[in-house]
């Protein structure tokens, strides 16, 4: 009797066992079944464990694709004819844009470096060609004498002079030194006469000059 009664106790205790176990198993697989979120078309996935903004943001994703699959449909719909001129929505429409001015013309060169124009002017350099004074002017001679202040884009430099403002006379090429100077010995001139002079230059194939020196000879 009583090894009868030792049987059933270990019978209920095993049995209290696999109830608890299988009902444990049943409690947290179901709860892990509702956190599942089912993705549908165009929704996003979210690595967070937050379920209630997942259960909410599916919706919304599957609404935003409908309507952007009822924008593409009705797309199809749309035809563009000469009817539309004669739209009154079309007729409506008023031009609102900002009248463009004309505005003068930019550098001549555009290649050329920046700092030799003023206002696109070009005969007026940033003093990168200089007219210096004359030198040994005598009744029929003079020395002309010209810088440039220029490291590039030089390539003949020259002088032009005259009896009035208008010159009309030009020297030969001149060879400029290392420092950027360059002179010219100009014979032939008028005894005790007025002239004019400048020193210029070509500077990416624009002549640019210095200003006008006046000077008397003897």
């Amino acid at each position: 009797m009583n090894n009868m009664k030792k049987v059933y106790n270990k019978f209920l205790i095993v049995l209290t066992i696999i109830i608890f176990v299988s009902g444990s198993y049943l409690y947290f697989s179901n709860e892990e079944s509702n956190n599942i979120v089912p993705v549908a078309f165009g929704s996003s996935l979210d690595s967070s464990n937050n379920t209630d903004s997942a259960s909410t943001s599916a919706p919304n994703d599957i609404n935003s694709d409908i309507s952007f699959l009822t924008s593409l449909v009705a797309l199809k719909r749309i035809s563009i004819d000469t009817s539309l001129f004669t739209n009154i929505s079309f007729n409506a429409l008023q031009n609102n844009g900002v009248k463009i001015e004309p505005v003068e013309p930019g550098r001549i060169n555009p290649f050329a470096p920046m700092d030799i124009y003023i206002n696109n002017d070009t005969s007026a350099p940033l003093s990168k060609i200089i007219t210096d004074q004359p030198t040994q002017i005598t009744d029929k001679t003079v020395t002309f004498n010209g810088t440039v202040n220029l490291t590039s884009g030089v390539t003949d430099t020259y002088f032009e002079y005259g009896p009035t403002l208008s010159l009309g006379n030009l020297t030969t090429i001149v060879k400029q030194s290392l420092v950027g100077t360059f002179i010219k010995n100009v014979s032939g001139l008028n005894p005790k006469t007025n002239y004019f002079y400048k020193a210029c230059a070509k500077v990416n194939n624009i002549a640019l000059c210095g200003e006008v020196v006046s000077f008397n000879t003897n």
